[in-house]
């Protein structure tokens, strides 16, 4: 159970570095257009207008999905104060809730995103 909560952790951890970093430098509008990090579609892709457009508009969500991958790093442990029986299955809905949780608010910013990204599109 410990090695596996390791394991979950410094995952969780690591995505929030690289979500926190992505959405500082989404909202300061410094996130070059790239083929690693970012929000990547058609729209977002078509200038480099779209792609900070995008970026700041998800930059929020994106704040979003590093906060909870803290929390869900950090909340399982808090479950090996529960009675045994009851450590598992606490610690399993809380990695499983925030994992789904930290996906809905990376979706959330794609969608943002790509919308403003076509609100530039189309006024050029």
């Amino acid at each position: 159970m410990i090695p596996t909560l390791v394991i979950v952790s410094v995952s969780m951890l690591a995505l929030a570095g690289v979500a926190s970093w992505t959405a500082r430098r989404s909202a300061a509008g410094t996130l070059a257009r790239n083929d690693l990090i970012g929000i990547r579609t058609v729209a977002t892709q078509a200038s480099d207008a779209a792609w900070i457009a995008a970026h700041r508009a998800g930059a929020a969500d994106l704040r979003r999905s590093a906060i909870v991958a803290v929390v869900t790093a950090v909340l399982p442990w808090c479950a090996l104060l529960l009675p045994g029986a009851a450590q598992e299955p606490v610690m399993a809905a809380v990695i499983v809730l925030g994992a789904v949780t930290v996906i809905g608010f990376s979706v959330r910013a794609a969608v943002v995103g790509g919308r403003a990204a076509r609100e530039v599109t189309d006024r050029t």
